[in-house]
């Protein structure tokens, strides 16, 4: 059996038929390509970058949990929460660079498990809810000092 399994070379003629045959998709063409490939794969490598993947993932969960705790508190001042706000969606004063803003919470952690993957989504869903209904409140206030004037 590993014989079979390490002379890929053998069944060049799999490769050939597959991708002859059928129309496929750039995926499939990458698994077919990834499977038959007659090179060592460095497993030590992805391995380590499945795991800085995971670390990135957790540092932007704790992060993303100790912003939604103190958004929670009601004795923070409305400027404190728009700071706090501003300074989580990286909306800086003019001048100072800082880099890109993260658009998805998922940006350069996509190889995750699917659980971890969710819940990075659901955690920072809760604090895009947070700033919808801040914005609401807002715009509501703002709506019933119009209506007095």
């Amino acid at each position: 059996i590993l014989s079979t399994v390490t002379g890929v070379h053998k069944y060049k003629w799999l490769k050939q038929n597959v991708q002859g045959l059928y129309p496929q998709s750039a995926l499939l063409n990458t698994i077919v390509e990834f499977a038959l490939k007659e090179e060592p794969v460095d497993v030590e490598k992805m391995r380590k970058c499945l795991l800085k993947q995971l670390e990135r993932a957790e540092v932007r969960l704790e992060g993303i949990d100790t912003i939604l705790k103190l958004a929670a508190k009601n004795f923070l001042l409305p400027s404190v929460q728009y700071a706090m706000f501003c300074g989580w969606q990286r909306l800086i004063p003019e001048g100072a660079n800082i880099g890109e803003p993260l658009t998805d919470c998922l940006k350069d952690v996509d190889l995750i498990p699917p659980f971890n993957r969710m819940l990075l989504e659901v955690t920072f869903g809760k604090l895009h809810a947070w700033a919808i209904q801040n914005v609401r409140n807002i715009l509501l206030d703002a709506n019933a000092k119009f209506k007095e004037l």
